[in-house]
């Protein structure tokens, strides 16, 4: 017989002897095969065209460059690949060029049997971006690549990448700038398959024994940087309140915004350096990172004897659209999700309409993951690759100041 619910009644009993425990596994009803894969790394290098006067290269974290070939006079071909297949085609691409005198030229960003999909941006420093105009752009017939006309001066640097580079550096130094808010802490949560840190926020005014607790989610899959964006929005909403300090002296929040930093530092199109989905690992927890985050969520909320009602999972896909629980996922806060978007559509207002796509427990994702370990509301905040970056920032922030009136209300 199965029984969905054991788990959490399983944490509970334990959470009040005071034992530290694991998280569970949970029989998902579309199960999915986590064991780890092999990757292709890509070679780090730099690859120069003296008599053009162009060097192009992928020589910082968060480049996506599997090689680059001349073609014929000023054209050039970037293979933009995956690090393995099958996978959910999310062609990242991003690299740097050098020129070396006043250049025009071509680059065919070819992504094998993948299409088209992250419109090209530049940048001078890798922290201001901008389109790069449509009208530099051709398209080829089946969208498999696409090629980019471009002119550069004489000492010219240029990034050229898929969405904004944010790598890990970019996310250490907003964390630890956040660290200096009262009641906010950054440490670290585990290591990555390759040793790099997975970090976390811990957000609470007071003691935390026995709060309520929401978790926050991002970068599980490293080019959906709009859901970190939004992720970046709704702290911004959170900590920046009128009710700010009656929420955090009722409430703990705990964030990790960079679940998977090895496919963020690598340019990987979805994958983590096991080869795997991580949004696909909240089951039997088979990598490294889903292993390392389950397991500190847990321990940090059993060691307050707290209780995690509220799960957000912070996505990119070609639209923004919420994943929630539909009426077969029974949760601590029935009917939250519900008054939590119209009042997100409410504070939004003019012809903004809530894209609500309600659903059952499905695959192992952290979603299902929130409701089955905790029993509560788990939501996947999906935000479109276009969406007008200002837009993405007002709609974090008006989901925190509605996620904070809701629950001081209850």
């Amino acid at each position: 017989m199965h029984f969905p619910y054991f788990p959490i009644l399983l944490f509970v009993l334990l959470g009040l002897t005071g034992c530290t425990i694991k998280p569970s596994t949970y029989d998902f009803p579309v199960p999915v095969d986590t064991t780890t894969r092999p990757i292709n790394m890509q070679e780090k290098k730099a690859y120069e065209f003296p008599a053009v006067g162009l060097t192009f290269d992928n020589l910082f974290d968060g480049a996506r460059l599997v090689e680059l070939n001349g073609v014929e006079g000023n054209e050039f071909e970037a293979m933009i690949l995956s690090e393995n297949a099958p996978i959910n085609p999310s062609p990242w691409y991003a690299f740097r060029i050098k020129a070396e005198k006043d250049v025009s030229f071509t680059i065919l960003l070819n992504y094998g049997t993948a299409r088209h999909r992250y419109d090209p941006k530049i940048s001078t420093d890798l922290e201001n971006w901008q389109l790069l105009p449509t009208e530099n752009l051709t398209y080829q017939g089946d969208s498999t690549g696409v090629y980019l006309n471009m002119s550069l001066k004489a000492g010219d640097q240029v990034y050229l990448a898929g969405q904004e580079v944010i790598n890990s550096g970019h996310v250490d130094v907003w964390m630890k700038g956040l660290a200096q808010t009262p009641g906010v802490a950054y440490a670290e949560a585990g290591k990555s398959r390759l040793g790099r840190t997975i970090p976390y926020l811990d957000v609470h005014r007071g003691d935390p024994k026995g709060r309520e607790t929401i978790v926050l989610f991002s970068r599980q899959h490293p080019p959906e940087v709009t859901g970190y964006l939004a992720l970046k929005g709704f702290l911004d909403g959170m900590l920046n309140y009128e009710k700010t300090n009656e929420f955090l002296n009722r409430y703990r929040v705990l964030i990790y915004p960079l679940i998977n930093p090895d496919g963020v530092d690598l340019g990987h199109w979805r994958h983590n350096t096991g080869g795997v989905d991580l949004n696909r690992d909240w089951a039997q927890y088979r990598q490294p990172e889903t292993r390392a985050v389950s397991r500190h969520v847990v321990r940090a909320v059993n060691s307050e004897k707290g209780d995690v009602i509220l799960g957000m999972d912070f996505h990119s896909t070609y639209y923004d659209v919420y994943y929630t629980p539909d009426e077969t996922v029974k949760t601590k806060m029935p009917g939250y999700k519900d008054a939590w978007l119209a009042e997100v559509e409410r504070r939004i207002g003019g012809d903004f309409r809530v894209n609500d796509a309600p659903r059952p427990i499905g695959p192992p994702t952290t979603s299902g993951w929130f409701n089955t370990q905790f029993g509560a509301v788990g939501i996947t905040y999906e935000i479109g690759d276009k969406t007008e970056r200002d837009f993405v920032q007002r709609k974090g922030q008006v989901s925190a100041e509605a996620m904070i009136d809701l629950l001081l209300a209850r």
